[in-house]
């Protein structure tokens, strides 16, 4: 049987070469590409900075510690902040100086700084003159020793940036930290850094950098400010944010002719406030705290007494404290808790009272009888002469009395 093929014929035709599909697979597999990369890159920004807990860590050592309690450490920032002629300026002299002192028996140093003379040293001063930074550095070298020699202290490199704009005295910061690298650094008058204190941009960005720098260069800043008058608070916005990012701040303030310093804010444990005077020879050197303060903080003492009869919610006391004194929450708190600490005042619950004060009657259950109603016995008014009879105890959500009788008075 003969086959016969037509002329012509294809055996096996060709598919037809689909153009939009390989354009589609082609560019699926481009996006892939670019979102795998995407995604390298995120990971390799996000990597340096994960916590890995299974490599070993090496805490840091203080810069500078009062009484053990570590104030400054590498990678960090603080904040002395204080009134006006509060003696910012001598204490931070005090810190740095003691921190760095030679040991010599007649050293003008603190006694409850620890020492650590390895430590570099960049003071940038925007407020004063050259005449009166001499006169920081005088101190500061006097206190260390090195003025005894009689040289240059290669450890301590002082500028004074007052006549500077705001931007160039942050450029001179920068070119100051990559050519010196100091360990730590002091900016007497944060402020000057920038045009506004009270431009909440502008002071969010400027602590935002002082913290990645101290990172970057594994150095801690100190920042110097002042803060708003007849209170506690730091200055502006700027003042804020420090409060919020600090390791440390140190709030200064007078008492006549002695500077009182206490622990304002602490992510360590707060050092016991101390307080230091300017001696004869123009150097800050400890003292005893004076009457008015070292008394347990007797204005808490006398606010609880005068206003609220010396009992009365803890929490209501702190209120009334910062309403009266003009002091931030945090530190009528830490007073209200040295009161307590001191035995001036005890704490029931969430009850503050004098600890002379005499206990809280409890106020007398009258159970109803079915067959017939108990008679109330009658409640003696206190005489207006003897107002002592009476102990005033207070609630956030409205005010209950009680008398040394038995029965509770009616509302």
């Amino acid at each position: 049987m003969s086959t016969t093929t037509q002329v012509g014929a294809v055996a096996n035709p060709v598919p037809k070469f689909n153009i939009d599909a390989l354009e589609r697979d082609v560019e699926a597999l481009v996006a892939q590409g670019v979102k795998d990369l995407e995604i390298e890159l995120r990971k390799g920004r996000l990597d340096p900075y994960r916590v890995d807990i299974t490599k070993p860590y090496i805490e840091a050592e203080p810069m500078i510690a009062i009484d053990g309690c570590c104030l400054c450490s590498a990678g960090n920032i603080s904040a002395i902040v204080g009134e006006s002629k509060s003696k910012k300026t001598f204490l931070t002299t005090a810190l740095v100086a003691s921190a760095i002192a030679y040991k010599r028996k007649d050293s003008k140093a603190f006694k409850n700084i620890s020492n650590n003379i390895t430590l570099n040293v960049l003071w940038l001063d925007t407020e004063q003159g050259e005449g009166h930074v001499r006169k920081v550095i005088d101190r500061i070298n006097t206190i260390t020793g090195i003025k005894k020699v009689g040289i240059e202290d290669s450890r301590l490199n002082v500028y004074a940036l007052r006549e500077l704009a705001p931007t160039e005295r942050r450029t001179l910061l920068l070119d100051a930290l990559y050519t010196l690298r100091p360990n730590l650094v002091v900016i007497d008058g944060i402020a000057d850094m920038q045009r506004d204190t009270n431009d909440l941009r502008e002071s969010e960005a400027l602590v935002g950098e002082l913290m990645a720098l101290s990172t970057q260069f594994n150095c801690h800043i100190i920042c110097v400010l002042h803060t708003n008058p007849g209170t506690d608070k730091a200055r502006g916005h700027t003042g804020s944010a420090l409060q919020r990012k600090a390791e440390s701040v140190l709030y200064v303030h007078r008492v006549d002719d002695i500077s009182v310093v206490e622990p304002q804010f602490c992510r360590n444990e707060p050092f016991e406030r101390f307080a230091f005077m300017v001696d004869e020879d123009g150097l800050p050197q400890l003292c005893d705290l004076p009457v008015q303060s070292s008394d347990a903080n007797s204005v808490v003492v006398d606010t609880l007494q005068t206003h609220f009869g010396g009992s009365v919610e803890r929490k209501v006391l702190t209120n009334k404290i910062v309403e009266l004194q003009g002091v931030s929450h945090d530190t009528a708190r830490m007073r209200i808790g040295r009161a307590i600490k001191s035995g001036l005042l005890e704490q029931h619950n969430n009850i503050v009272r004098l600890a002379s004060a005499p206990a809280l009657p409890q106020p007398a259950v009258v159970t109803p009888q079915p067959t017939a109603p108990t008679p109330q016995p009658t409640v003696a008014t206190p005489p207006p002469t003897a107002p002592e009879t009476q102990t005033m105890l207070y609630y956030a959500d409205c005010p209950r009395v009680f008398t040394d009788m038995e029965d509770e008075v009616p509302f």
